[in-house]
């Protein structure tokens, strides 16, 4: 008889996996709908990195990411080092685009909604969390600053940090994953320092038994020189600088170094130290710019921080939340009022804005309970209402690309690298290295000299190309040369170019920000012109950006480039080596968690 058994065929992995992906989505699973929250928030990001038109403080920091890896610098005169090399890592798999150049916004922007879920699931419940997370997801301000700023990358590790730091006191174990993440932040802007007050506070609000202050002073200490570790590069950077150069960045000058505060004055402000003069405008000012970049989830937030104090058994986590937003807002009140850098009070107003959405959405439905309103109906229209306002926002941004992007995109796919591209300087100069940075590119206004210096040099002239590409609005990222010799210059290319050259493409302004969407705002003009080989090297020679020469290259043009003397110094200097790596690749790991804690919390 059991020779005539029926052999079942064991069910493959894909069946499994099938049967698995239909019980999930008719499960009362959560994460459902966490999915699709999370599906959202990555959708409005990417477009609005992919379309929004870029900021002044954008083509700063983009061109000098770009061959950041090959720099040999530990640190930057501005900022932090590890969002330069991530960004650097990123344009080596996706080239130099608006989008590449904009994706540690985008990827770890759209990961916090993740960790934010975890964080109010933790302190509420499943339901809170998924409000949470979808306020974050559709938030106007956290997405309309998916730009080429460090901000967002630093929220995910901050936030990171508090989930680790509770998950650790809830065990009763040391949070050196907090102290990690807080460190990593770090090491992309210096600013995520501010925040640390919150979590030494938090030592004592969350300890397990009475008596044991010593051991929490210990564990504050321990938690303090892991940062501290973590955050070496840079004081490493500073201290060698100064050793052999004089100098220091303009964090350690604005606030340690007074003296040396006027080298960075004239272009960067960096002349004040402390703020203190200036606070209360400062918190005018600020919470003003919070409420007017997101006003539906500053007053949901706000009031949830209000309804949430009257939760006893919730208030330590009360009170470490509103520490850590305090100890970040009023630091950087007192040091720097720049709109992007307040996107980090966005994701705590977001867990106690999901807190609000839920109880006032049970009170609702008890109330018009007689209406057939019940907590379900209520809540679909709360959420309904705020979707439709926060798209309302974005929409100028989504519909529409800017000129910058379509710009990059013409010269990767259509133009000559082996061409000359003579840029209008009319374009803003940090505009001009990020868009042809791998060209043998030219501003305008230097175009007389370098033809000169061509009549110059030795040898005979070759047929080469040449491409102009004009500022139809004549004035495309400065904000102030609309007229003047400059613009009269510029008009006398236009004019050369229009009558004499081939029109190879115009490219539409969009993006919603500066731009007329679908008025002309670049035109590339090609040519043919007379020039000897070795007017290239002297073209390349002009590549200089904002202290730095683009790509780095020559390296001796570097500002904060300094000699490294003695065994002790090259020792240290090897060590902060050791951290970038050691942070460059947790950076890349420590995103892996969230889903890890998902699939824990079925």
């Amino acid at each position: 008889m059991d020779e005539h058994k029926i052999k079942i065929p064991a069910k493959s992995r894909l069946d499994k996996l099938l049967d698995s992906t239909l019980d999930f989505i008719f499960s009362k699973d959560p994460r459902k709908w966490l999915i699709l929250i999370v599906f959202l928030g990555a959708i409005l990001r990417f477009l609005v990195a992919r379309n929004i038109s870029a900021l002044g403080d954008e083509m700063v920091h983009g061109p000098h990411a770009i061959g950041f890896l090959h720099s040999g610098l530990i640190s930057t005169f501005a900022h932090s080092p590890l969002w330069f090399y991530l960004t650097d890592i990123v344009f080596k798999f996706f080239n130099v685009t608006m989008f590449s150049a904009r994706f540690l916004s985008f990827f770890y922007g759209t990961l916090t909604i993740l960790v934010i879920y975890l964080i109010a699931s933790k302190i509420f419940n499943k339901k809170i969390g998924l409000f949470s997370a979808f306020l974050l997801s559709v938030s106007f301000f956290t997405i309309r600053y998916t730009l080429m700023e460090m901000d967002l990358a630093l929220i995910f590790f901050l936030v990171s940090a508090i989930y680790f730091f509770l998950i650790a006191m809830e065990k009763g174990k040391f949070p050196w994953l907090a102290a990690v993440c807080i460190g990593i932040a770090s090491l992309i802007k210096t600013l995520s320092l501010f925040f640390i007050p919150a979590f030494l506070i938090a030592f004592f609000l969350f300890k397990k038994e009475k008596g044991n202050t010593k051991k929490n002073i210990k564990n504050i200490f321990v938690f303090g020189i892991i940062i501290l570790l973590i955050f070496m590069p840079i004081i490493i950077h500073n201290y060698l600088w100064y050793k052999d150069k004089g100098m220091v960045d303009t964090y350690a000058a604005q606030y340690f170094f007074p003296s040396l505060r006027p080298v960075y004055a004239a272009q960067l402000g960096y002349d004040s130290g402390l703020l203190s003069d200036k606070f209360f405008t400062g918190l005018v000012t600020m919470s003003k710019t919070i409420f007017s970049m997101d006003p539906l989830i500053t007053i949901l937030g706000i009031l949830g921080i209000i309804l949430a104090f009257s939760l006893k058994n919730k208030r330590k986590y009360w009170y470490f939340l509103i520490l850590f937003q305090l100890s970040g807002f009023l630091f950087l009140v007192l040091s720097n009022w720049l709109h992007t850098h307040y996107t980090t009070m966005i994701p705590i107003l977001c867990i106690f804005g999901g807190f609000f959405i839920h109880k006032t959405s049970q009170i609702v439905s008890q109330n018009l309970e007689k209406y057939k309103l019940n907590y379900k109906k209520i809540l679909c229209i709360i959420l309904i209402l705020i979707f439709g306002f926060q798209l309302y926002l974005l929409l100028p941004h989504l519909t529409s690309r800017c000129a910058m992007g379509q710009m990059r995109e013409y010269a990767i796919d259509d133009m000559d690298k082996n061409s000359i591209v003579l840029a209008d300087s009319r374009i803003y100069r940090g505009r001009i290295a990020f868009l042809f940075h791998d060209f043998h590119y030219l501003e305008s206004a230097s175009f007389a000299q370098i033809s000169q210096l061509n009549q110059e040099l030795p040898g005979q002239d070759i047929p080469t190309k040449v491409y102009f590409v004009e500022c139809v609005r004549d004035d495309c990222g400065w904000g102030s040369i609309s007229e003047g010799p400059l613009n009269d210059s510029s008009e006398e290319l236009v004019q050369l170019f229009s009558t004499q050259a081939n029109l190879e493409k115009i490219i539409y302004g969009g993006g919603g920000y500066d731009e007329e969407t679908g008025k002309p705002y670049f035109k590339v003009y090609s040519a043919t012109m007379q020039f000897k080989p070795q007017i290239f090297s002297a073209i390349d020679s002009t590549h200089e950006w904002f202290y730095y020469p683009v790509n780095y290259i020559p390296k001796e043009k570097i500002w904060d480039n300094y000699d490294v003397y003695g065994a002790l110094d090259n020792s240290i200097y090897k060590f902060a080596w050791l951290i970038i790596i050691l942070a460059i690749g947790f950076a890349i790991i420590l995103p892996i968690f969230p889903f890890v804690e998902l699939k824990k919390s079925k």
